[in-house]
């Protein structure tokens, strides 16, 4: 793939990426796609196939950056996850781009879109959280050897429950949008998470 087009194909994806955040999947127009990044539709067809392909090409590369940056990277640079994960969370409008604070977490948000209409979305979404799962579950396993938490700890099992509430949070303070649930997020897993310390 030359340099034109790889630069191409990037601003399909950076602009499928914004209008999938702002409006969903279902709501994305490839006309508007096309219009805003000011290529035909040869342009368009000679790097993905259909919308489809386009929207699962969107979650491997655009969201899963975002994944790795926001949530990922942060997890494995940490040193005892007792004390950060909820620093994660009482610091994400730090991390999160303009998108994400105003219309959430992009890859939730195609979860609770498209997983039940498709499952090529479904499995690339699903993928997606496996990766943070993972980075979460080595975290603190690493925990537990550190003497941070103890042996008992199910890490798998704890890692699940952290990603679903820093999920649910930040899907309810989408429609609030005040600090409130946020603060109770960040208070509450303090909390849960003290008491698996050592």
């Amino acid at each position: 793939m030359t340099r034109n087009s790889q630069e191409t194909r990037g601003k399909l994806l950076k602009t499928a990426y914004e209008q999938i955040h702002k409006h969903g999947f279902q709501g994305m127009r490839v006309d508007k796609v096309l219009e805003q990044t000011g290529l035909k539709k040869g342009g368009f067809y000679h790097h993905f196939r259909s919308k489809t392909e386009l929207g699962y090409a969107v979650v491997e590369e655009e969201i899963k950056t975002i994944i790795v940056k926001i949530w990922i990277e942060p997890i494995r640079q940490m040193d005892n996850p007792v004390t950060e994960i909820p620093l994660l969370l009482e610091t994400l409008n730090e991390r999160a781009t303009v998108l994400m604070r105003e219309h959430g977490c992009p890859l939730n948000n195609l979860a609770q879109e498209m997983s039940m209409l498709d499952d090529g979305f479904r499995l690339r979404i699903a993928a997606e959280f496996k990766l943070w799962n993972d980075a979460l579950v080595t975290k603190l396993n690493e925990a537990k050897q550190n003497k941070y938490l103890r042996d008992d700890v199910d890490s798998e099992a704890v890692s699940r429950f952290i990603i679903s509430v820093i999920e649910g949070c930040i899907s309810i303070y989408k429609v609030e949008k005040t600090m409130q649930q946020s603060k109770a997020c960040v208070s509450q897993l303090k909390q849960y998470l003290g008491g698996l310390q050592v």
